[in-house]
C-alpha cells in the first residue's frame, strides 16, 4: 500500500445471545414439506446442501402422520427457527399436518419476524392462491371430514393464499433442481449472515471499530491487503477478527480463522499451523506439506480470492513468513488480517495498515461491568458509584472488567467496598493483581482447580482433566470447572479448557509467590529448567503436589534413587526424558495419576502402594513385572504398558476390582496372561494387539460383562480361544487378525453387539518343519480358517476375513444373514465363486476381493453398494453379475490387472461400455450419480464419437445439445504404464472436465490411484444433474461471476464446447475419448460404424448426437483461460471410507494431548475409497 493508515477503537462482549427481536432461535431453518412428494428427491437434496453449508436445518426424517394432530415438538421446532422453506408440491394440501404447520410459520412470521420463503415445487403459484387444481381436491376432502370446524379449514385457506403471495422460487420442468438449490442455499446464508447492526447489540462498543476497520479492509478492491490488529492482552483483538471473519469470509473463495498462533506454534511447528491453513484454503484434507512443497502450494494458491486470520502471532517473524510470506501468494482481492500484541511485528513485516485497539470509554466500560455484575438487574445508586470506580481502575480493559463484573455479581455492597479497597492497594498498571481478587473469591477446593488448569491443562479436554482432577478432589472437578467458567476465569470451547493468557500468567504468579526462591517449595512444577533442577538437586518437598512435563524435545537427564523421597504429597506425575542411575526409594503413595514414557526401570518401588491411584501409564518402559503376589489398587482403572517389551507376564489382577482399560500393545516377550483377568467385572477395553508371543490366554471369561473392544491382532503364537467367547454380551469389537487360530468358537454368534470383527490373515499356526510343510502343501484346506454359523451376529457391520486361506465353500452359508453388514473384505483368498446370499446383504457398501487369484465371475450384488474392488483377479472372467441387482447412486467397480476380461474384447465389444449400459439402464435421471471403472485395455471403444491420441479431447458443442434427452457424459483415457517409473510405485489416474462459454471454463476433479501392470482403461460417467450442479453459475460477458436467478436462461445451454483431460502419476496418457450421453443411446444403445482409420472422428457420423456437437481433434486452451480454469492434478488416493465407525485402530502416542480414555487412541478407520 502507498501510504500508512491507523485507526484505533475498542470494543467489548456482553453477555447477550438472542437475536435482534429478543428470540433465541435454536435452528436456522425448519423445512415443511410432503413427504411422499419431496423426501427422498429434492427436500433431501435441499437438506444436505444446507447441512453442507453449515446451517443448522430442522426435517422431521419419521413423519409417520399416524394421527391428524400435529406433535408439539414439531410446532416449537418452527418456533425456534429463524427461516423457514415451504416445499409447495402437488399433496402438500392434502395433508393436515402440512397445513397445521403452515399456518404455524405464518404465524411466527407475524409474531416474531420470522423470515419465510415458499418453494413452488411444479405446482402453479396461482393454484396456491386459489387453492385451485390438485388444491381444491383436497380442500373438498378436508371441509367434509371438518364440517363442524369449518374456520379450521378457512384459516389454512387463507394461509395458502398468503404463502402464495410471497416472493420465492418457481421450479418447473425445464430448470434443473441443482441449480435452484444452489440459489437457495446462497440466499439463505447471506440472509442469515449477521449485519454490523446486529453484531453490535451482541457487543459493547463493537459498531464504530467495525466501521473502521471495514474502511481499511475496502473489500470490494482487487488488491491484495494485509490488515494488522494490535493491543495488550485482553483488549479484544482475537473478538473483532473473528466478528469480520463472520460478517466478510463468506463472501471469498476459501477462507481460514487460524487461532492462537503463538501458542499452537510454540508446541506444534510452524508447520502444523501451514498445514491447517494450506489444507482448509485449498480444501484438501490430506494435504502434504513436506511431500507438495510450499512452492508448489503457493502457486495453487496465488489464484484464489481469500479470507484468512491469523490470531495472535507473537515476535517470531517465522509464523508470519510462513504462514502469509508476501502479497502474490494470494490471489486478487484477498485479505488477511493480523492480530498480534506487538505492534512491531506487523511494522516488520510491511504492514501499514494497522488498527490499535485501544480500552473501553467510560460508557461502554460500564455497561459492560453492568451486564457482567447485574444481568438484567438495575444497580443500586450506591453499586453504580462503587461501580464507576472500579472501570477507572480497570482503564477499560475487557477481560478485567469480565472478570470482575462475574466475580461482584450477587454480592453486598459492603463486599463490593471491601473488593474496591483491595484495588486501591495496588497499582493500576498490574493487572494481574487485580485479577487475583476473583481468584481470592474462590473456595480452597475451586482455587486448586484454577491452579491445576492455569498450571497444567489449559488447552486439554474437560472431560479428561475432570478424570484426573476427580481423583484429587473427591469428584468434584466437574462443579469447580463449571464455577470457574461462570466467573469468566476460564472458557469451555469444543469442550476444551481454555484461560487468557492474563489469568494464566496470574496463577503461575501465585504458584510462585508461594516461595519466591525455592521451586522445591512450589506446589506445581511444569516448566523443564523448574522440574530438572528440583529432581537432579534432590530439593522436593511436601509441598510438591503435581508435577507435570509436556514437551517432549528435552535431552535425557539422569536422576538418582533419592529424586522423589521428600514429595510425599505428590499426587500428579507426568514426565519423560529422565533416566534413573539406581533403584527409586520413595515413590509418594499419594499419587493419582503416574505417567511415565520409556520408565527406566524393571519395576516399581517394592513399597509403591497408593490407594488412590487410578491411571498407571509406563508405555515403552523397561518393565518386566508390575507387582509380584497379590496388591490392593482399589481404584486403579486404567493401566497402560504399551510396548514394554521386557514385560514376561501380567500380575494378579484379584484385587484390581474396578479396572475398565487394560492397554498391553507390543509387548513382544509376555507369554501369559494372568487367569484373574478373566474376572474383571468392570473391563471395557483389553488391547494385546502385537504381543507375539503370547500363547496363553485366561480360558473363563465369563466375569467380562462389559468389555466391548478385545484386540488380540498380531498374536501370532495365540491358536485357541475361550469355548464361551460367547458369553461377552457387551463386545462390539473383536481382532483376531494374525493369530494362529484355525477353529472358530461356535459360541461365537451369541455376541449380538459385536459391530467389528476380523480374522484377518489367520490361517493357522505355520509349519515348524520340512514333514509338517509338505503335509500342508498337499493338504491346503489344514491351512484354512474353519467358520462356524455366522447369523446370530445381527449387529455386525464390518466383518474382516482377507488373507484366510479360505477355499471354495469355506465362506459360511449363512452369510446373506448378517443384514446390518456394510463392509465385507475377502481379499488374498482361493474360492473360485462367491455364494449367491451375499446379494442379501441389503446394507453392503463395501467389497474386497482384491489378488483373489482363482476367483472366477462376480455376484448380484446388493443395491446399496458403492465400491467392489477386485484388483489382480487374475483368472476374472465375467462381471456382469455385479450390476444385475441394481447399484447405488455412486459406483465404482476397480479391475486393475484382470487380464482374462480381455478374452474376447475388442473396440466393438468393449466390457466397459456395457458395464455403462447396464448401469444406465438400471437408474433415472433423477439422482446425482457417478459411474466408475478402471480396467484392462488399449483401444478406445468405438462406441465414443470422439477419440484422439493424447491426454485430451474436446467437443464443441451445439445450440440444442443441452435438451430433455441429455444424460451426461462419458470419457474414457487409455494409460500405459511408464517405463522410466517402474520402480516408482503407484500409477495414478485422474482427469479434469472443463466446459467453456465466453473462453471462461471451471474445472473438477475425479481422482483414483492403484497400481498397474499393462494398458488400462478409466472409464467415467458424470451425469447431467452432476454436471449442472458443478456448473451451477453465470459467467458474464466480463468474465466475473455473478448469483445465478432462476428466471433467466439456463447459462450452461451457451457453453461452447466441453474438453476433458487426462492425468497419469508413473504412467502416460495416450489415447482419450468422449461422448454425450442421450436417452436414445441406452434405449437402442447400438456401436457406431467403423471409423476410416484417422484418430479424427466427426460426431456427426453418431446416430444420437448429430447436429449437437462436434469433435476436436487438437484442443489449444488460451492463456486467459488457463489462468481462469487453474486445471489441478490431483493425485489423491482418496478418502477413508467408514461404514459407521464401529472400527477402532490403536497407535500409541506420546504427543502432548491426553488421549480420550472412553476408547483410547482407537479411532474409526476403514478400506482406501477410490473417490468416484
Amino acid at each position: 500500500m502507498a501510504s500508512s493508515s491507523t485507526a484505533k477503537g475498542s470494543f467489548a462482549s456482553s453477555s447477550s445471545s438472542s437475536d435482534s427481536h429478543g428470540f433465541q432461535w435454536e435452528y436456522d431453518v425448519f423445512l415443511s414439506f410432503r413427504g411422499e412428494d419431496t423426501r427422498n428427491t429434492f427436500t433431501d437434496h435441499l437438506y444436505t446442501a444446507l447441512k453442507d453449508r453449515g446451517i443448522y436445518t430442522f426435517r422431521d426424517d419419521e413423519r409417520l402422520e399416524r394421527g391428524k394432530e400435529i406433535s408439539s415438538e414439531l410446532l416449537e421446532a418452527i418456533e425456534r427457527s429463524s427461516v423457514s422453506i415451504i416445499v409447495l408440491s402437488k399433496n402438500y394440501a392434502s395433508s393436515t399436518w402440512c397445513l397445521e404447520e403452515l399456518a404455524k410459520i405464518l404465524e411466527c412470521m407475524a409474531t416474531k419476524k420470522q423470515k419465510v420463503f415458499p418453494v413452488f415445487y411444479y405446482v402453479d403459484p396461482s393454484d396456491i392462491r386459489k387453492q385451485g387444481g390438485d388444491f381444491e381436491t383436497a380442500f373438498h376432502k378436508h371441509e367434509g371430514d371438518y364440517k363442524d370446524n369449518p374456520d379450521k379449514v378457512q384459516s389454512w385457506r387463507s394461509a395458502l393464499t398468503k404463502v402464495g403471495k410471497l416472493a420465492g422460487w418457481h421450479l418447473q420442468e425445464s430448470r434443473p433442481e441443482a441449480v435452484l438449490i444452489k440459489l437457495i442455499v446462497d440466499t439463505i446464508s447471506k440472509r442469515l449472515k449477521p449485519s454490523f447492526s446486529e453484531i453490535a447489540e451482541d457487543l459493547v462498543g463493537i459498531e464504530s471499530s467495525l466501521g473502521e476497520i471495514s474502511d481499511l479492509l475496502e473489500s470490494g478492491l482487487d488488491d491484495i491487503r494485509f490488515i494488522g490488529i494490535c493491543g495488550m492482552g485482553g483488549i479484544g483483538k482475537t473478538t473483532i477478527a473473528k466478528v469480520l471473519y463472520d460478517c466478510f469470509s463468506g463472501d471469498y473463495e476459501a477462507s481460514c480463522l487460524l487461532e492462537n498462533v503463538r501458542e499452537v506454534s510454540g508446541k506444534k511447528g510452524v508447520v502444523h499451523l501451514q498445514k491447517i491453513l494450506f489444507s482448509k484454503l485449498l480444501n484438501e484434507t490430506s494435504l502434504n506439506i513436506c511431500h507438495e512443497g510450499i512452492n508448489y502450494i503457493r502457486k495453487r494458491l496465488c489464484h484464489k480470492r481469500v479470507f484468512v486470520v491469523l490470531d495472535d502471532v507473537d515476535d517470531q517473524l517465522e509464523q508470519l513468513k510462513k504462514l502469509a510470506g508476501k502479497h502474490n501468494w494470494f490471489g486478487s482481492g484477498s485479505r488477511i488480517i493480523i492480530t498480534t500484541r506487538d505492534k512491531q511485528v506487523l511494522i516488520s513485516h510491511g504492514i501499514s495498515s494497522i488498527y490499535e485497539v485501544e480500552g473501553l470509554k467510560d460508557d461502554d466500560a460500564l455497561q459492560l461491568f453492568h451486564m457482567k455484575a447485574f444481568g438484567e438487574g438495575q444497580p443500586t445508586d450506591d453499586h453504580v458509584e462503587l461501580s464507576k470506580q472500579i472501570v477507572r481502575y480497570t482503564n477499560g480493559l475487557p477481560l478485567a472488567l469480565e472478570v470482575l463484573g462475574s466475580y461482584l455479581r450477587g454480592k453486598s455492597v459492603e463486599v463490593w467496598e471491601s473488593g474496591l479497597n483491595r484495588l486501591k492497594t495496588v497499582p493500576s498498571q498490574k493487572i494481574l493483581e487485580k485479577l487475583r481478587i476473583s481468584y481470592d473469591g474462590l473456595d480452597e477446593t475451586d482455587k486448586q482447580i484454577f491452579l491445576d488448569i492455569a498450571c497444567f491443562f489449559r488447552g486439554k479436554n474437560k472431560d479428561r482433566v475432570v478424570e484426573i482432577l476427580d481423583s484429587c478432589y473427591f469428584g468434584s472437578s466437574s462443579f469447580g470447572i463449571e464455577a470457574l467458567d461462570d466467573k469468566s476465569l476460564i472458557t469451555i470451547s469444543y469442550n476444551k479448557l481454555g484461560m487468557h493468557d492474563l489469568l494464566q500468567e496470574m496463577g503461575w504468579k501465585i504458584v510462585r509467590d508461594e516461595h519466591h526462591y525455592d521451586c522445591g517449595q512450589w506446589s506445581r512444577l511444569w516448566l523443564f529448567e523448574d522440574i530438572r533442577r528440583v529432581l537432579i538437586e534432590n530439593r522436593g518437598t511436601e509441598e510438591v503436589k503435581g508435577i507435570v512435563l509436556d514437551k517432549s524435545e528435552h535431552p535425557i537427564t539422569h536422576l538418582n534413587g533419592r529424586s522423589f523421597s521428600n514429595m510425599r504429597n505428590l499426587r500428579l506425575l507426568k514426565i519423560r526424558n529422565f533416566d534413573l542411575s539406581e533403584d527409586i526409594e520413595n515413590l509418594s503413595n499419594e499419587l493419582r495419576f503416574l505417567k511415565w514414557p520409556k520408565y527406566p526401570l524393571n519395576s516399581l518401588p517394592s513399597n509403591f502402594r497408593p490407594p488412590e491411584l487410578f491411571e498407571l501409564n509406563l508405555c515403552h518402559s523397561r518393565i518386566k513385572y508390575l507387582w509380584k503376589d497379590i496388591k490392593a489398587f482399589q481404584k486403579l482403572k486404567t493401566i497402560k504398558l504399551n510396548y514394554s517389551h521386557d514385560l514376561i507376564e501380567t500380575p494378579d489382577f484379584t484385587m484390581v476390582p474396578n479396572l475398565e482399560m487394560l492397554y498391553l500393545e507390543g509387548c513382544t516377550r509376555l507369554r501369559k496372561v494372568h487367569e484373574s483377568v478373566g474376572g474383571l467385572k468392570r473391563l471395557t477395553i483389553l488391547n494385546l494387539r502385537s504381543c507375539k508371543n503370547l500363547e496363553s490366554f485366561p480360558s473363563n471369561l465369563s466375569g467380562l460383562k462389559l468389555l466391548k473392544i478385545l484386540n488380540l491382532q498380531g498374536c501370532s503364537k495365540l491358536d485357541k480361544l475361550p469355548q464361551n467367547l460367547g458369553e461377552l454380551e457387551c463386545l462390539e469389537y473383536l481382532d483376531l487378525g494374525g493369530t494362529a487360530i484355525r477353529q472358530v468358537p461356535s459360541s461365537i454368534a451369541r455376541l449380538t453387539n459385536l459391530k467389528t470383527l476380523s480374522f484377518s490373515a489367520c490361517k493357522g499356526q505355520q509349519p515348524r518343519s520340512w514333514i509338517s510343510l509338505s503335509w500342508t502343501r498337499r493338504h491346503p484346506s489344514s491351512m484354512c480358517l474353519l467358520l462356524p454359523p455366522l447369523s446370530g451376529l445381527c449387529s455386525l457391520k464390518t466383518l474382516d476375513l482377507s488373507d484366510c486361506g479360505l477355499l471354495e465353500g469355506a465362506l459360511p452359508n449363512d452369510i446373506g444373514s448378517l443384514r446390518s453388514l456394510k463392509e465385507l473384505k475377502l481379499s488374498n483368498n482361493n474360492f473360485f465363486s462367491l455364494p449367491e446370499s451375499i446379494k442379501e446383504l441389503s446394507k453392503l457398501k463395501i467389497l474386497c476381493l482384491e489378488n483373489c487369484q482363482l476367483l472366477l465371475s462376480l455376484p448380484e450384488l446388493p443395491p446399496n453398494t458403492i465400491f467392489v474392488g477386485a484388483e489382480d483377479c487374475r483368472s476374472l472372467k465375467d462381471v456382469s453379475g455385479a450390476l444385475r441387482g441394481g447399484t447405488s447412486k455412486k459406483f465404482a467397480l476397480h479391475l486393475f490387472n484382470c487380464l482374462k476380461l480381455l478374452e474376447n474384447q475388442d473396440q466393438e465389444n468393449s466390457l466397459a461400455v456395457m458395464l455403462l449400459k447396464q448401469y444406465l439402464q438400471q437408474r433415472d435421471n433423477h439422482f446425482s450419480h457417478l459411474f466408475h471403472i478402471p480396467l484392462p485395455g488399449s483401444e478406445i471403444p468405438k462406441w465414443f464419437s470422439c477419440r484422439t491420441d493424447g491426454d485430451s479431447v474436446a467437443i464443441e458443442l451445439m445450440p440444442n445439445w443441452l435438451n430433455d434427452g441429455f444424460m451426461g457424459i462419458a470419457m474414457c483415457g487409455v494409460f500405459t504404464p511408464d517405463p522410466e517409473d517402474l520402480n516408482s510405485g503407484i500409477n495414478e489416474m485422474s482427469f479434469d472436465m472443463s466446459i467453456m462459454r465466453n473462453d471462461y471454463s471451471a474445472c473438477f476433479d475425479i481422482p483414483s490411484s492403484t497400481a498397474v501392470e499393462s494398458d488400462h482403461l478409466y472409464l467415467t460417467f458424470v451425469s447431467r444433474v452432476k454436471f449442472e450442479h458443478d456448473y451451477s453459475y453465470k459467467i458474464t460477458e466480463d468474465g466475473t461471476s455473478s448469483e445465478y436467478n432462476f428466471s433467466d436462461d439456463v447459462p450452461i445451454s451457451r457453453s461452447t464446447c466441453i474438453h476433458a483431460r487426462f492425468f497419469g502419476s508413473n504412467s502416460k496418457v495416450i489415447k482419450c475419448g468422449i461422448r454425450l450421453v442421450y436417452k436414445q443411446d441406452i434405449e437402442d444403445f447400438q456401436e457406431l460404424p467403423a471409423a476410416d482409420g484417422s484418430t479424427f472422428h466427426q460426431n456427426h457420423n453418431c446416430s444420437l448426437a448429430e447436429g449437437r456437437s462436434r469433435c476436436w481433434h487438437r484442443f489449444f486452451m488460451p492463456t486467459k483461460l488457463e489462468e481462469q480454469c487453474n486445471i489441478r492434478r490431483n493425485y489423491s488416493r482418496g478418502g477413508l471410507y467408514d461404514p459407521d465407525a464401529s472400527r477402532y485402530e490403536y497407535s500409541d502416542s506420546d504427543s502432548d494431548e491426553e488421549p480420550d480414555l472412553t476408547k483410547e487412541n482407537y479411532q474409526p478407520s476403514g478400506p482406501i475409497f477410490r473417490s468416484i
